[in-house]
């Protein structure tokens, strides 16, 4: 083992919830995971369930908004005419984003419109951990357990890109086939103190990247058994200490830490985070990662994804989840007092056991340890080379000869559509 990792498993044993020496490790790789939002229909994404008996939040007719926004029927046609010019079929039509007050981006200042309003969860059965200890207060879980916090759950459960049995929804399938198809890959240890790994009541549970791909079996499924090792990492790396009750791990204690997130923004920066993973017989590991995350971020990251494409392939208008996030937010890192900046969320986690190595690749990991002090310096992000840049939400294409979208855009109705042209 060379000195460096030598190094960082002598700070991590002083450091880390845990000792650098376990008696029982179990390693994995998430080979899916997604937003845990429970599905209450039998069939189908927009139809009315147990979760959401209206359904998911319905088709927009934009043509309404836009002439409730100030513009004339006539503008508000021809801006969703695919004949007009300056409406992508790939990245849609910019100008629907100057639609708040005196033509405000309502991206970038949602305020600027009265709340559009969100069709949320209003079932009483959620997925996720009691974050708060009070079993009281929040969802029931499918399988009776009291007090789960899930409000993003319950903000945007009926939103229709990610409502869906598990593994089906369309957000979900997006990104976690990205991930298997090597996008990222995320590790997981476990190592415990005891005799059973089933009975443990000094368990410590690690997440960690690595920089090797998942490798799909002829099925296209991911393959088990396969071998990874560990890439330190800046931000991502979350280190839960827990305890094991009949193969059922549950955090001991809240932790701070940050995944690689399934979605737009990548970071899911968590508060207060749980576990509750089980060890399955199979050798696999399923269950949950539970916290309270930014929403603002998340947020942004929908409007950063090309706001007019957001809104009117998944019937949604952004300035509405962000009054919907923020109403649903239930967390003050200040205190009970403070501004409510985090929402409760939990990521529904599935693992199959794989072999896990030191960063060296020269054996196997021994013990859940941070590895954020031998870290490389997190790069800044590149942005990805494109005939186009999106800033606050909209398209910006250097090439285009078209008037560019905004608070003083003319809007030319459908009748000039000749004059337009030409």
């Amino acid at each position: 083992m060379n000195q460096s990792i030598k190094a960082a498993l002598t700070i991590a044993a002083i450091v880390a919830p845990c000792s650098a020496i376990a008696d029982w490790t179990k390693t994995y790789v998430v080979e899916w995971n997604e937003p845990a939002f429970y599905y209450g229909a039998k069939s189908g994404v927009i139809d009315p369930g147990t979760d959401c008996p209206n359904g998911t939040n319905p088709e927009i007719d934009w043509i309404k908004v836009l002439v409730k926004a100030g513009y004339t029927e006539e503008e508000a046609k021809w801006l969703r005419n695919p004949a007009n010019p300056s409406r992508s079929p790939v990245h849609g039509q910019n100008q629907m984003a100057f639609r708040g007050k005196d033509r405000a981006n309502v991206y970038t200042n949602p305020t600027s419109t009265p709340d559009p309003g969100l069709t949320g969860v209003t079932g009483e059965i959620a997925e996720g951990i009691d974050l708060d200890g009070n079993a009281k207060t929040g969802f029931t879980s499918p399988t009776g357990e009291k007090g789960i916090d899930n409000n993003f759950y319950k903000t945007l459960g009926c939103w229709k890109t990610y409502r869906g049995p598990q593994r089906l929804s369309s957000g979900a399938l997006q990104f976690n086939d990205s991930m298997r198809n090597g996008g990222w890959t995320t590790l997981i240890v476990v190592a415990g103190k005891g005799a059973d790994p089933m009975n443990d009541d000094n368990v410590t549970v690690g997440f960690y990247m690595s920089d090797d791909k998942m490798v799909k079996d002829g099925n296209g499924n991911i393959a088990r058994d396969y071998t990874f090792a560990i890439k330190p990492h800046a931000k991502y790396e979350a280190i839960f200490p827990a305890r094991s009750v009949k193969g059922v791990i549950s955090s001991t204690k809240p932790v701070e830490g940050m995944l690689r997130d399934p979605a737009y923004w990548r970071d899911l920066e968590l508060l207060q985070a749980q576990v509750k993973l089980q060890m399955k017989s199979d050798g696999s590991l399923t269950g949950y990662v539970g916290g309270y995350r930014p929403w603002e971020p998340v947020y942004k990251g929908w409007v950063q994804a090309r706001g007019p494409v957001i809104e009117s392939l998944t019937w949604v208008e952004l300035p509405g989840v962000w009054y919907a996030l923020r109403r649903g937010a239930d967390y003050s890192p200040t205190g009970r007092k403070g501004e409510k900046t985090h929402i409760s969320y939990a990521l529904r986690v599935d693992a199959l056991p794989a072999y896990v190595m030191t960063p060296d690749a020269e054996e196997q990991v021994a013990a859940v340890v941070s590895y954020k002090p031998i870290a490389p310096p997190e790069p800044v992000r590149m942005a990805a080379v494109t005939s186009f840049g999106v800033v606050d939400g909209i398209v910006i294409d250097p090439r285009s000869k078209l008037p560019p979208a905004g608070p003083n855009a003319v809007i030319l109705p459908a009748s000039n559509v000749a004059t337009a042209s030409k």
